[in-house]
């Protein structure tokens, strides 16, 4: 035995024969993961730790906590700056490739946008119907009385409320005017007679002595200021008859009816020409109050599906808004079609809509939708073998999605992988897929939380 080798011979050298190695501070039941030939200095790294970066990983982790449990998988480089996971909070939805479409692409494909819906019932029915006017929800602003009238507003005009509809010169609302300031001017004239009665009387009294013939004129006066009173009410009430819906204001030294629109809405019809002299009770202006709109559509009457609650779907330029309301169902079956109207009242009619859009009704059930939400078939898109969804995350930004896509239904498919409240891309998104960049290109990358929240960083 050699100088220089203090092992036991009992020992397996597992460096050789030859290795002058100080193993003094080593444990001899230890097994070297990393090989005979290994220098690296462990000092620092815990024994009992396993590594589940593997044996030949350099990554400085001196800033990472022992105990963390990384949902993202042992092997995971994705840059989480600026993003905290909550304690047990996963990624849903998985990771999505983003893609990005300019103004100009969204409008050559016509791209459509709508809200994905809430999941807690079941969808049992969908049918399309159109956005009507019905008759409740018509104004027309007629003449209060005869004039001269000047029109404020054109046919299909969409005006807000206190808009200012036409205005009117009219001879009856000056002639009244008049008549009120003459029994105010007698009126007035009375009350200073009566008051000057009975100050004569009080100071005859005073003196001990009375004057019947005052006390007569006193009575007479009282009278005659009850009879203008009631005249006085009489031509105020005629006033406003006469400016019925309108008010008075003064123009070049003439009262001016103006009359002004009660409700938002669209002028349907005017009934007048500019200037023209109208008679009291004629027709200036028909207008549809917007937020009285309804959807009318049919629905068989023999099969009627059951359901609890209706949500339509509106357009409104290139988004989709859905909006919840009441709804009634004709009692009687049309003999002929053997059909039924159904009339969908929305809560709230978005701005910019107008009569005769087409609009989709959804009927639903109370139950289990097991967490699934009903989407257009038009927004589930093949990519492979993969159903995916475009969600918007931006203007001109689009997540791919994958879902789980279940058996479609009356252009309906029922998908999990969404969460409600997402704007997801129902028309377009079959071209956003041939954006998707190719294999071996580089791919912007993100993935959802459990909110519905995108959070962007690269892929992993």
């Amino acid at each position: 035995m050699t100088a220089s080798c203090m092992l036991s011979h009992a020992e397996e050298h597992v460096h050789g024969p030859g290795c002058s190695h100080d193993h003094a501070a080593e444990t001899k039941a230890e097994e070297h993961v990393h090989g005979p030939g290994c220098s690296h200095d462990h000092a620092a790294e815990p024994k009992a730790e396993e590594h589940v970066h593997g044996p030949g990983c350099s990554h400085d982790h001196a800033a990472e906590t022992k105990t963390e449990e990384h949902v993202h998988g042992p092997g995971c480089s994705h840059d989480h700056v600026g993003h905290s996971h909550a304690p047990g909070e996963t990624c849903s939805g998985g990771d999505a490739i983003i893609v990005e479409a300019d103004a100009r692409a969204r409008d050559l494909v016509n791209m459509r946008i709508e809200t994905v819906p809430a999941a807690s019932d079941v969808l049992v029915h969908s049918l399309y119907g159109y956005l009507t006017t019905p008759d409740h929800a018509m104004q027309t602003y007629a003449l209060p009385c005869g004039g001269r009238i000047t029109l404020h507003v054109k046919s299909a005009q969409q005006v807000k409320k206190g808009d200012l509809l036409y205005s009117l010169q009219s001879p009856d609302i000056m002639e009244q005017q008049a008549e009120v300031i003459r029994i105010n001017a007698a009126l007035q004239r009375c009350e200073a007679e009566i008051a000057t009665l009975e100050s004569r009387i009080a100071e005859l009294s005073a003196a001990g002595t009375r004057n019947k013939d005052l006390e007569v004129e006193l009575a007479n006066k009282k009278a005659e200021h009850a009879q203008q009173q009631h005249e006085f009410t009489a031509v105020q009430t005629r006033l406003r008859m006469l400016t019925l819906g309108g008010t008075l204001s003064e123009k070049d030294s003439l009262t001016v009816l103006e009359v002004r629109a009660e409700a938002d809405g669209t002028v349907r019809n005017v009934g007048v020409t500019q200037g023209s002299w109208g008679e009291q009770g004629a027709p200036v202006v028909s207008m549809s109050n917007v937020q009285e709109m309804e959807i009318a559509t049919t629905i068989y009457g023999s099969d009627v599906p059951q359901f609890t609650t209706i949500r339509a779907t509106i357009p409104t330029g290139r988004e989709q808004q859905a909006v919840a309301g009441t709804w009634r169902l004709a009692e009687e079956v049309d003999a002929a079609t053997r059909t039924r109207e159904l009339y969908f009242n929305p809560t709230a009619i978005p701005a910019g809509v107008q009569p005769g859009q087409l609009c989709r009704l959804d009927l639903y059930n109370a139950g289990n939708s097991h967490g699934m939400v009903s989407i257009p078939d038009t927004a589930v898109v093949k990519v492979g073998v993969d159903d995916v969804v475009f969600v918007e995350i931006a203007e001109g930004k689009f997540a791919m999605v994958k879902v789980h896509a279940g058996t479609s239904r009356r252009g309906m498919t029922p998908v999990a992988g969404l969460t409600p409240g997402q704007k997801i891309v129902v028309k377009g998104g079959y071209e956003l897929k041939y954006l998707i960049p190719g294999d071996g290109q580089a791919k912007k990358a993100g993935h959802f939380h459990a909110d519905g929240v995108f959070h962007e960083g690269e892929d992993h």
